[in-house]
């Protein structure tokens, strides 16, 4: 079988690397894409090219170009945009404001003014802007390409990034009767980024909850969802430490004479880098004051996110003793140096903290305890996110959660002296979340084996481009104009440009 996977960037072979070397042994040819190179990412095309030997790598992927470009981002920005309208996002100001800030074109900005729509409206409106979207040309240099590739099965990740050109690839795969799925890279793919805006023939995601959210918030059939599991977590009930203890410690610069408690930091957008440093400085403090003993004296491990890493860098902490930072300098995570240093991280700590991370995640498999406090300058990225709430014991997660510094200092020096406390509620969370088909069965052999059904499910038949498509591409282009001409002249600057040359074409013409 043929399978061509399109990742979004090559930061998304982290969530892949075990399902696509699952494919691979088991005999199929595995083409790897992507749409994006971020150069301020760690994870290069090189992180892809070590696969060489078993899939190809295409590299980076045409996109879409001329004004559809301009027409397919502002529709797709807009969809983006009306979901958080649903009423179960009113308390998320930070995911609204984001697409917003990101994609949404200006001249759209008065749908902010809206507080929240009935979610009936919100589907009904979402399912308009989807059947306009579909009137939008297919890109021939996409087509080309999967007609010259000519997969048994297209498989994209993650699709919900803001205004995803994805979509031109799954649309254009249906044109083409290719068979399509989505993958659910992460935890909160489904309830913070954008819509799928796109129906395909199976949607992949590791649990039920995210089978609820794909039907409730994306209106995807329940019957094109397949649970597997969340394949990028297989290595960590497999792993096991590469160093002891006291040479660990001494890697990351921590005394090997006492415990220590790991604060996993969070990317830009839950938590901002200064914002994060001031906040850790806070905890650091509450625990040194907080009378317990063995708080007191506790060592502390800062590990950044990989991608949020700047203010970090310079040390922030080193004036307080026993606390390091590590790594201070952004890391590709996907490379199995890094992959080591975290998993022993984890494993020789006492304990882990954060704000809001899918490292508590690993946290939890290593079988550590971890504790949480809701602060007021994370408050949109942590009650305002509903992926937050599958970690809080009262949704089935395993998460201790502080509403005040003195409370989370009280709960973390419990889970201290009694490590198992959390234990029963860990072993519920991997059992429904993170490994629904068994604790014991790994997730990436059934993600191989949803994508081998698919592969052997007759194709479907090319999607036709009805009549109506024609008077929709002119509704589209008319209902543009006041986004390209934005997109052109909006800013001060293209506007002085503007009036620049216009004066000198009169002048000119005098």
């Amino acid at each position: 079988m043929k399978i061509l996977f399109l990742m979004d960037s090559p930061e998304y072979l982290r969530f892949y690397d075990s399902a696509v070397e699952e494919l691979a042994a088991r005999g199929h040819q595995v083409a790897i894409a992507i749409n994006n190179q971020r150069v301020k990412k760690p994870v290069g095309l090189d992180g892809l090219r070590a696969y060489a030997d078993r899939v190809t790598v295409l590299g980076v992927v045409p996109e879409r170009q001329g004004v559809w470009k301009e027409v397919a981002r502002g529709l797709r920005a807009t969809m983006d945009f009306v979901r958080f309208l649903h009423p179960d996002f009113v308390n998320a100001p930070a995911l609204r404001a984001r697409i917003k800030r990101k994609v949404l074109p200006r001249t759209y900005h008065w749908l902010d003014r809206i507080r929240s729509l009935p979610a009936a409206t919100v589907q009904r409106v979402e399912r308009a802007l989807m059947a306009a979207g579909r009137a939008v040309p297919v890109d021939a240099a996409i087509a080309g390409l999967l007609r010259e590739q000519s997969p048994d099965v297209l498989l994209v990740s993650p699709l919900v990034a803001a205004a995803s050109e994805q979509v031109d690839w799954v649309e254009a795969a249906q044109v083409l009767g290719l068979r399509t799925a989505v993958c659910v890279a992460s935890w909160d793919n489904l309830t913070n980024k954008g819509l799928l805006r796109v129906r395909p023939d199976r949607l992949i995601v590791w649990n039920e909850a995210q089978q609820r959210e794909a039907v409730e918030y994306h209106d995807i059939p329940a019957d094109r969802v397949d649970i597997t599991g969340a394949q990028l977590f297989d290595r960590w009930f497999e792993k096991r430490v590469t160093r002891d203890r006291a040479a660990f410690c001494a890697r990351v610069g921590l005394p090997d004479d006492g415990p220590f408690v790991v604060f996993t930091g969070s990317s830009s957008f839950i938590s901002e880098t200064n914002a994060e440093v001031a906040f850790v400085r806070r905890w650091i403090e509450a625990l040194r004051a907080s009378g317990d003993p063995v708080l007191a004296s506790i060592n502390v491990l800062v590990r950044p996110h990989p991608y949020n890493v700047h203010r970090w860098a310079d040390d922030p902490v080193a004036d307080l003793a026993g606390v390091s930072v590590f790594p201070r300098l952004g890391y590709n995570p996907v490379e199995t140096g890094n992959r080591d240093d975290f998993f022993d991280t984890l494993s020789h700590s006492a304990a882990v903290v954060g704000v809001n991370t899918s490292a508590m995640i690993e946290a939890a498999i290593v079988g550590k305890p971890v504790c949480s406090l809701l602060a007021p300058e994370f408050a949109g990225t942590q009650e305002g996110t509903i992926h937050f709430r599958h970690l809080l014991p009262e949704h089935g997660g395993f998460l201790r959660i502080a509403g005040s510094i003195d409370q989370h200092v009280g709960q973390l020096a419990a889970v201290l002296r009694d490590p198992a406390a959390t234990r029963a509620e860990t072993d519920r969370f991997l059992a429904s979340f993170i490994r629904p088909h068994g604790v014991g069965r790994p997730a990436t052999p059934i993600f191989g084996d949803a994508v081998e059904r698919l592969g052997r499910a007759p194709a479907p038949p090319p999607v036709r481009i009805g009549l109506l498509a024609y008077p929709l591409r002119l509704v589209l282009l008319v209902a543009a104009v006041p986004v390209l001409l934005d997109n052109r002249f909006g800013d001060a600057e293209k506007r002085r440009k503007l009036r620049k040359r216009v004066k000198r074409y009169f002048e000119r013409a005098w």
